[in-house]
């Protein structure tokens, strides 16, 4: 008699320690931060394990084109189960302006988010994504800069739809100067259109020779190019940069969770080894009146303008 009771006795303190670890591993399960993205995987996932395991949270990535996270969030309203935006592109900034973002408050902004840097509509740059040239290393002259394009040189792109930021660059840069004419301007964009070609996706046998202008994120992604040893990749000096972006979904169910993310970001946002995983190059400060730099917000204002 003795034994049945301390059978149904252990029984019953295995139940409770079992429906108590349960119920400590619900809230546990919960613990989600769902990101959309338009260049993110969700198998990219693996590259905030850090992040994941500290704050004890399931990363979710949902992969979709700036315009389908549009859609979804008017679709869902405050209803989405989305907490962060997550672009690759100031045309992708440019193509969900019409999409409210939530702001963040003045003190955490000023005083935790050192490295990265807010700017219209809510959304915080988290790194450059700079215009290089690449080329294959041969006897022929090679170019230096980008104005070269447009006169002396035949050109491809595999990155044709972010060319549209490197030609607000051009832009803003005529704008600036009062000495050039309007005309001038003209024919910079019609000599880098009458220089383009159509661009040749290389195979094993017949790897790309072409002269390239691109994003350093598409060739850091691009394998074939990234791993031949003939490419020479260059920088110019006065450099023309496209931007990340993250924003904050309003109304974000997991809103303390997205600003432990930007935190987490900002304190790996000038960590080499962290950004190249992504093809992401750290934000540069510029002294005043020191450097080259043209302003995002300028370049945002000229992307539908003609």
């Amino acid at each position: 008699m003795d034994k049945i009771k301390d059978f149904f006795l252990l029984s019953f303190l295995i139940g409770v320690l079992c429906a108590c670890s349960i119920e400590e591993a619900k809230p546990l399960a919960h613990k989600k931060l769902v990101i959309a993205s338009d260049f993110l995987y969700p198998k990219d996932s693996k590259y905030f394990g850090a992040f994941a395991k500290d704050e004890k949270v399931h990363i979710e990535i949902i992969h979709m084109r700036a315009d389908s996270i549009e859609y979804r969030l008017k679709k869902d309203g405050y209803n989405t189960n989305i907490d962060l935006v997550f672009v690759h592109s100031l045309v992708s900034v440019k193509q969900l302006e019409n999409q409210a973002f939530q702001p963040i408050q003045n003190d955490f902004q000023d005083q935790k988010l050192k490295q990265i840097k807010q700017i219209k509509h809510n959304w915080f740059l988290v790194g450059r994504d700079p215009f290089i040239l690449t080329f294959i290393k041969d006897s022929l002259e090679k170019p230096s800069t980008y104005r070269e394009l447009s006169s002396d040189f035949l050109w491809a792109s595999p990155d044709l739809a972010s060319l549209e930021v490197m030609k607000a660059h051009v832009r803003y840069q005529f704008q600036q100067n009062k000495d050039a004419k309007k005309n001038g301007l003209k024919k910079w964009l019609r000599g880098l259109k009458d220089h383009r070609v159509n661009y040749q996706e290389g195979t094993k046998s017949a790897k790309n020779r072409q002269l390239l202008l691109m994003k350093f994120s598409a060739y850091y992604k691009n394998k074939q190019l990234e791993r031949s040893k003939q490419r020479e990749l260059v920088f110019p000096p006065n450099l023309y940069n496209d931007y990340f972006a993250i924003a904050v979904v309003p109304q974000a169910k997991n809103y303390e969770m997205t600003k432990s993310f930007l935190l987490f970001w900002n304190e790996n946002a000038a960590n080499n080894r962290f950004l190249y995983r992504f093809g992401i190059k750290p934000l540069v400060h510029y002294k005043k009146g020191m450097g080259f730099y043209i302003s995002p917000v300028e370049i945002l204002e000229l992307l539908s303008k003609n």
